[in-house]
């Protein structure tokens, strides 16, 4: 739990590095839903989810429909929803000369924190450091 300091508000953070290997999903998944916290509580799930929760973020046509159908009722379950990314399509490339583009890592927030903190916007930072896309969330 996180606890703004000299407030009362608490919620949950999670952060997360999601499998590469395929066949390691659906445990993924189902340790995301073991993480969901009792109601009431907010809850902050981010990082790099090595998976696409909708065809549109990937710029290929060559997408796992049943595994984003699967990581869609994850998120259904855990009852969260996508923090908009305001700048950036794509958070991932593999720097090819014909690129694979993806929208890996993700912000979701359960309707807890989405109230409490109203006001975010998540901002995509300039960096040729990584192949992923640095973000921001000031809340």
């Amino acid at each position: 739990m996180v606890h703004i300091r000299d407030t009362e508000v608490h919620f949950k953070i999670t952060t997360v590095y999601g499998p590469t290997d395929s066949s390691c999903k659906d445990v993924f998944f189902a340790e995301l839903i073991d993480q969901k916290p009792p109601s009431g509580v907010k809850w902050l799930a981010l990082g790099d989810f090595n998976q696409i929760y909708r065809a549109r973020d990937k710029n290929k046509r060559n997408v796992n429909r049943s595994r984003i159908n699967r990581f869609r009722a994850t998120l259904q379950n855990c009852e969260l929803q996508e923090i908009h990314l305001q700048n950036r399509r794509f958070t991932w490339s593999n720097e090819r000369m014909n690129p694979t583009l993806c929208k890996l890592d993700s912000f979701f927030c359960n309707a807890e924190w989405d109230l409490q903190f109203n006001t975010h916007i998540l901002h995509a930072l300039s960096s040729s450091l990584s192949d992923h896309a640095l973000c921001s969330l000031p809340m």
